[in-house]
């Protein structure tokens, strides 16, 4: 109350101060009105918090704690004047109400909680806009690349989830592998392939008996690639083939090291690593949680099913895979270099890497395919849609089935996953 006392500050006119009156001195209450009627306005009320300076016995400012009712020896002063009662003020002000002639005197509008709720609002708005800790990631420090692939990833799932859309198929925000297997019957529905009495039918995929939907976002071949493997080796007892493709990854790491690169390698080999422990993990929980081998296979499935369904988990492994490609070529350069176009002097194998295999959302051609299938050593095999001959892009050397083997299907710009049909001895 100090601060807005006119004892406390002063006058420029040399006003004497009011004299004190009991409550019920009808003179006193004239005498305070007169002086009322001949002070400033009052400065707008102080806020609840009074000033750091004030609660230590110091007027804000500099001046003497005079004003606070204590002097700089510690003695109490006289208390300050009472602030001129509300009846004096509206008898001043043609017969207003008290609370007008308040807010009048205090130079304050009258409290509005819509306009308190609207301030709010914005400057909840303006935090968010400055990226303050009301800001949606903050905290979290984005290199601007990294931003940028985050939004292509954002484009991509929007892109697809309206194909999914138009074509009356259930809303999955973020499935980038389908749940579901799907008949080989409903290909035809699916991609709107001609029907039979053109010529241009299926029927050389009846071989298989299903195949699953893989988001079409530049990572189709690579994510369907590495699911389709994974899934078989979680179907398999014993885990040869994980160690397997721990060497063989083991000797691409090693090639990396002979070439030299500066690049995101160590860090997607460790997360590559570190999904085939979870596979086997998820092995043994399957084995000891279920009885049953169909809940066994449903409780890996679900897990891996699970592990596939964002950037989050993947990136780093479909990033893993094309520095898998890239090493690969480049350390088979006598035998690559025949198979990639428009190379020179200025134009070497590494730079055509660096820009058409290593990037995300690249689209991937023949060249990469056996690539990733010679480094990993999994026999792949490719059937088009169209009705063209299946390409055998790599085989297992030496005699013998592999224990594993990876099937896609190619519609012309997309691939999917293809389950051949069990044999009747296996069925």
């Amino acid at each position: 109350m100090s601060q807005g006392s006119p004892a406390a500050t002063g006058s420029g006119s040399g006003t004497a101060e009011p004299a004190h009156g009991q409550p019920g001195d009808s003179s006193s209450n004239a005498a305070a009105a007169a002086a009322s009627s001949s002070l400033p306005p009052l400065p707008p009320a102080a806020p609840l918090q009074r000033p750091r300076e004030e609660r230590d016995g110091k007027q804000a400012g500099g001046s003497s704690s005079a004003a606070a009712g204590v002097d700089r020896k510690g003695k109490n002063l006289p208390s300050a004047p009472a602030v001129p009662s509300s009846e004096s003020s509206s008898s001043s002000s043609g017969g207003s109400s008290p609370e007008d002639a308040d807010a009048a005197a205090s130079g304050a509008r009258p409290f509005d909680s819509t306009v308190v709720f609207q301030q709010l609002v914005r400057e909840q708005t303006a935090i968010k806009e400055a990226g303050g800790p009301l800001a949606e990631g903050a905290g979290k420090k984005k290199k601007p690349e990294e931003a940028q692939v985050k939004s292509s990833h954002v484009i991509a799932e929007l892109w697809h989830n309206l194909i999914k859309f138009f074509l009356g198929e259930e809303w999955h925000y973020s499935e980038h592998v389908n749940y579901q297997t799907h008949p080989i019957t409903e290909v035809r529905k699916y991609y709107r392939v001609p029907d039979l009495a053109t010529g241009q039918g299926v029927d050389h995929l009846d071989a298989y008996s299903e195949f699953r939907r893989v988001t079409g976002d530049g990572e189709c071949f690579y994510r369907s690639f590495i699911f389709s493997y994974l899934e078989q080796v979680l179907d398999r007892q014993d885990t040869h083939e994980e160690q397997r493709l721990l060497d063989a990854v083991k000797r691409v790491s090693v090639q990396h090291a002979d070439l030299g690169w500066t690049s995101k390698f160590p860090r997607s080999y460790r997360a590559f690593k570190k999904l085939i422990k979870k596979l086997k993990r998820w092995k043994r929980h399957g084995m000891w949680k279920w009885n049953s081998i169909t809940s066994t296979s449903s409780y890996r499935k679900e897990k891996l099913l699970e592990f596939f369904r964002s950037y989050d988990t993947t990136q780093d492994i479909l990033t893993f895979l094309r520095l898998v490609v890239a090493i690969w070529i480049c350390s088979h350069a006598e035998e690559y270099e025949q198979r990639v176009p428009d190379l020179s002097e200025h134009y070497s194998l590494k730079d055509w890497c660096f820009e058409h295999v290593t990037p995300s959302r690249e689209y991937t051609d023949h060249v990469m395919m056996t690539a990733l299938a010679e480094a990993l050593e999994v026999p792949l095999r490719v059937e088009q849609l169209n009705g063209g001959p299946a390409h055998d892009i790599y085989t297992a050397p030496g005699p013998g089935v592999p224990l594993v083997s990876v099937t896609l299907l190619y519609t012309g710009i997309h691939y999917d996953v293809l389950y051949p049909s069990a044999a009747p001895a296996e069925s």
